[in-house]
């Protein structure tokens, strides 16, 4: 069974039910907190903010506060949509994944957030395609996911079958020639800073979208 099936046929709201109290009992958000530091300088230009896997909202709810940007996302759980509904009604937010984002408009910063290594491999550029699709010409897009130095799969650790994909991410949109790194930083998932164990380390990449880099000169 294909990683997308899992989450369509349950685990998409199991992991909605496994983190929401986490989610809303935790006084930090630290990966959010760092990207919008990151954004300071360009606050003026964002007046949009999607998050592709928005989860429980809590990370796009406090992202679009702290730039003063309207809020949008997709999540795949059914339940954490309407909870997101009800418990941020200033969010725009779509039950989706995120290889067929129901979004034609373009936004200024777009946040991938903790789901590209459960993506179907051969499904990967497709989520690739889609965010790249919306971010504007001059925004931004920022990543957080598994950063190891080589690529690798191992087996997902809530599902028999299912499996985590972990790569760097940010790679595919910088060998495009299209984006530029604008701020990487490596941590892990017991402790804000750089982890020696390999299958523990994660990434917040934040790109900008060039405007004319094959423009004539």
């Amino acid at each position: 069974m294909k990683n997308k099936e899992v989450f369509q046929n349950g685990e998409a709201d199991q992991w909605f039910r496994r983190n929401k109290e986490a989610f809303e009992t935790s006084k930090s958000d630290p990966d959010m907190d760092l990207l919008s530091d990151w954004m300071l300088p360009f606050k003026t230009r964002i007046s949009s903010v999607m998050e592709v896997g928005c989860g429980t909202g809590h990370k796009l709810d406090r992202l679009s506060r702290a730039l003063d940007a309207n809020g949008f996302g997709i999540e795949p759980s059914a339940e954490a949509v309407a909870h997101i509904s009800d418990a941020f009604p200033d969010l725009n937010v779509k039950q989706a994944f995120a290889d067929d984002i129901p979004f034609s408009e373009q936004f200024d910063l777009v946040h991938l957030g903790f789901f590209l290594y459960l993506v179907d491999r051969e499904a990967y550029f497709s989520c690739l395609k889609e965010a790249d699709r919306l971010v504007k010409p001059g925004g931004f897009l920022s990543i957080i996911d598994f950063d190891p130095p080589a690529p690798y799969s191992n087996a997902y650790s809530h599902q028999p079958g299912a499996f985590s994909h972990k790569i760097d991410n940010s790679g595919a949109f910088t060998a495009s020639g299209l984006y530029s790194v604008v701020n990487k930083y490596s941590f892990s998932h017991s402790n804000f800073h750089f982890d020696e164990i390999v299958d523990e380390r994660v990434s917040l990449v934040l790109l900008y979208k060039e405007t004319n880099v094959f423009g004539t000169r």
